[in-house]
């Protein structure tokens, strides 16, 4: 197929129009439920591993399928990414999702495919490291963990991940775009409010606890823990992300028109599902938003008393936070949406 002439726009400039109104409502349903998950209103780090476990599957599956893509060469290479190519059929029942991995992308969109990502950008690695750490588990004890889903909604995510990808493996330029690109702005501050908690709110309740005091060594939340909000290197990612943005400039004289307009239109798809996720979330928990009302008016009189922002709120409306986020019920909970933030925080100007 003929490529078409260069569009005036940027690729990326498209999607952030495109999916302005979109993320606006998406960054309005995190930001009022990630203060939920820190102190004083969270006593440890269960309720967060609990959520990136649960979000966790969609990075799995999207990076799992772009793996797919890469030569065998590169495999075993220190350019390949951590995770198995396997991974993205574990939960795949072929009868009846037949249709899965039926429409190989063109030489060029491969080629363009296999190189797009620099060295460091993939997350799934520093996804399962943080896990295993925070859970405790046994690396083959984690794997058995991930071998289900933990709710309806990411299962159908994930299901509809694998099938645009099979069908359209060019939509891949969606998901690094909006999920890499998200980690790189809103993910840092994202990481900053994380790592305000402390070494020890990471630690406290888990199983590594025991082995982190018998040690002694400090807990370097950087390479277990949170890994998956820093990058390697001594720039914080930032040689990473011009190296992501220097190659996706390919993708203005490869794609075609139509290929452009899948692209665009999975980016739109992918607020829509986070969103969502979000809303699943709340009905299934019974969030009480008159609470959360409260919470937030609250957390913006004592931002006005201090001047600094602040998540701090009376007694009995932490406690009452408290018991919402220690339903039983809760299997996405509030760091699926912190990871969801990270998308919700995109800046439209990179």
């Amino acid at each position: 197929m003929a490529r078409d002439s260069v569009p005036n726009t940027s690729l990326p400039g498209e999607i952030n129009i495109a999916t302005r109104c979109l993320h606006t409502r998406l960054n309005r349903l995190i930001t009022s439920r990630l203060p939920l998950a820190l102190p004083p209103l969270a006593t440890d780090s269960s309720l967060y591993t609990t959520g990136l476990l649960h979000f966790a599957h969609v990075y799995l599956t999207f990076e799992s399928l772009w793996t797919d893509l890469l030569p065998p060469s590169s495999l075993g290479s220190p350019n390949s990414p951590p995770t198995s190519p396997l991974l993205s059929f574990l939960l795949v029942n072929p009868y009846s999702e037949p249709e899965l991995f039926t429409s190989p992308p063109s030489p060029q969109i491969l080629s363009f495919l296999q190189t797009l990502r620099p060295r460091g950008l993939a997350r799934s690695g520093r996804l399962k490291r943080d896990l295993e750490f925070l859970t405790g588990l046994h690396p083959t004890d984690f794997d058995v963990l991930l071998a289900q889903y933990p709710g309806d909604t990411v299962a159908e995510f994930c299901t509809h991940i694998r099938r645009r990808v099979g069908q359209k493996p060019h939509v891949l330029v969606a998901y690094a775009w909006c999920f890499y690109m998200a980690v790189f702005s809103g993910g840092r501050w994202i990481r900053s409010e994380l790592l305000g908690a402390g070494p020890d709110f990471w630690t406290a309740g888990t199983a590594s606890s025991g082995e982190v005091a018998e040690t002694k060594e400090p807990v370097r939340l950087g390479e277990r823990g949170l890994s998956f909000w820093s990058f390697p290197g001594g720039h914080d990612g930032l040689d990473i992300k011009e190296a992501f943005k220097a190659r996706l400039l390919a993708a203005e004289t490869l794609l075609t028109t139509d290929e452009r307009i899948d692209i665009i239109e999975e980016a739109k798809t992918i607020f829509t599902l986070s969103t969502s996720l979000v809303q699943e979330l709340d009905e299934k928990l019974g969030t009480d938003f008159d609470k959360m009302k409260q919470l937030e008016a609250a957390a913006r009189q004592q931002a006005a008393k201090t001047g600094v922002k602040a998540t701090v709120v009376t007694p009995d409306k932490s406690q009452s936070a408290v018991m919402w986020l220690r339903r039983p019920e809760v299997t996405g909970t509030v760091v699926a949406l912190g990871c969801l933030a990270c998308v919700a925080l995109l800046r439209l100007g990179y």
